[in-house]
């Protein structure tokens, strides 16, 4: 087994966010008497997309992200509620909304039998995360998680992958041979790959069929459901 440490994302990759945001905003919109449709639902995913990716290129701050993007959402709404109370509503919804992928739980369980340590890594506010893991289940199957509201910095700055080497194996140097220990999988190319290149670990882009790498980042194994690990892993059931 070439890989005996894993780093899974949980947005996009172990849960499906885009259908937890979209369930969780449109309650809170409703809660504030705003109904919401389809096109605004996508129109604020767009909005926080972007204020993520420029939380991970260090343009803006946690804070920044986290009420700005209500801000810019409700404001373009004109609907008429504190952003930052806004954003606690939501946040509320969010942690205790929740979709398991491609069966994770199940498959990260098999895996964890096989005696392989798996990790969660991911952007986000701790409390939501954290709630998130407690009450699907896999804070018992994970060796760990790290959040980057507790470390301080995001995925794909490499202090983030440092401090989780510190948190795995106890340096945030390890050497060649435990790097190539480790697999990153996440569906994000701009904070997961390009962490995973960043850290000097091996990648694993879990993508949609109609996704392209317009990153252009070297990534060593391309999926479309997460049971494809098994192979990648050499791992029997």
């Amino acid at each position: 087994m070439r890989y005996d440490v894993l780093l899974w994302d949980i947005d996009g990759t172990l849960m499906d966010f885009k259908k937890a945001e979209a369930l969780s905003l449109a309650k809170s919109l409703r809660d504030i008497g705003a109904e919401p449709d389809n096109p605004m639902l996508e129109d604020y995913s767009a909005i926080n997309i972007s204020y993520w990716k420029r939380l991970e290129t260090g343009e803006l701050t946690k804070d920044q992200v986290l009420v700005g993007r209500f801000e810019e959402f409700l404001g373009k709404y004109g609907i008429d509620a504190d952003a930052r109370d806004f954003f606690h509503r939501y946040e509320d919804y969010l942690g205790h909304t929740w979709f398991i992928q491609d069966d994770s739980l199940n498959l990260c369980r098999l895996l964890k039998e096989k005696g392989i340590c798996q990790y969660v890594v991911t952007n986000g506010w701790v409390e939501v995360q954290k709630t998130k893991l407690r009450e699907s289940g896999f804070d018992q199957v994970m060796d760990g998680s790290f959040i980057s509201d507790d470390i301080g910095v995001p995925k794909p700055q490499k202090a983030f992958f440092e401090a989780c080497f510190r948190g795995i194996f106890g340096t945030k140097d390890p050497d060649e041979e435990m790097l190539k220990r480790v697999l990153i999988i996440g569906d994000s190319l701009t904070s997961d790959m390009r962490g995973g290149l960043n850290a000097g670990i091996d990648r694993c882009w879990y993508r949609k069929p109609s996704e392209k790498n317009g990153e252009n980042i070297p990534i060593n194994y391309e999926i479309e459901d997460l049971h494809e690990i098994f192979d990648i892993l050499e791992v029997s059931l």
